[in-house]
């Protein structure tokens, strides 16, 4: 049987997960019901220390001069949007633009709350990104969480240095893939390696 495996190739260079928050962008909502929205969405901050102490929704609007209104993370299947950045050549800045992909996300274990990520990679493991805003001072930065989300399971951070053994958690979740456990062990894929990882998973694990 043939596995088919979405990986959206995103290059470091040009890739800014934040660029959502920005400004309103231009974009197709897919709700849970059936029905398709076309017209602007702009996403909400979240902020690190507390990124999932609410039920996170987006804003949307048929065009920019007409009133907005909020749409739950829970209501929606995922969201094409159309992503300005920019980006420095030859040292000057220009704007760019690309599709993406926004899906929504379980943030606990009662599938209770709901967030919005990126889909990098899409398979029985899913690899997705989203933006979070840490505040020091009067400075606020932004922070790129990647997640592994399995079934409809609750949305697994990875990347943080400050978690508990990247080794030891990837194993753990992985653990229905002895190749893969074996490849994590021996440090042949390591905590740079999500996208791999969760490509290797789809492509050979089932």
């Amino acid at each position: 049987m043939i596995k088919r495996i979405l990986v959206i190739i995103i290059l470091l260079g040009s890739f800014n997960v934040s660029a959502q928050y920005d400004d309103w962008s231009t974009g197709e909502i897919f709700l849970k019901d059936g029905t398709t929205l076309k017209g602007l969405v702009r996403f909400p901050y979240i902020q690190k220390d507390m990124p999932f102490s609410g039920k996170e929704k987006l804003r949307y609007k048929t065009e920019r001069n007409k009133p907005s209104k909020k749409i739950a993370a829970k209501d929606i299947d995922k969201v094409l949007l159309n992503i300005t950045y920019s980006k420095k050549v030859k040292g000057k800045r220009i704007k760019k633009e690309r599709e993406a992909i926004f899906i929504s996300i379980s943030r606990n274990k009662k599938n209770s709350k709901f967030g919005f990520a990126e889909l990098v990679i899409d398979g029985q493991v899913k690899l997705v990104r989203r933006a979070v805003f840490n505040s020091s001072g009067q400075r606020m930065e932004t922070l790129t969480e990647s997640l592994f989300v399995r079934d409809n399971d609750m949305a697994i951070p990875f990347n943080y240095t400050e978690l508990k053994s990247f080794k030891k958690r990837a194993k753990a979740y992985f653990e229905d893939c002895p190749e893969l456990v074996y490849k994590i062990e021996n440090e042949t894929f390591k905590i740079k390696d999500l996208v791999k990882i969760a490509a290797f998973y789809n492509s050979s694990c089932f």
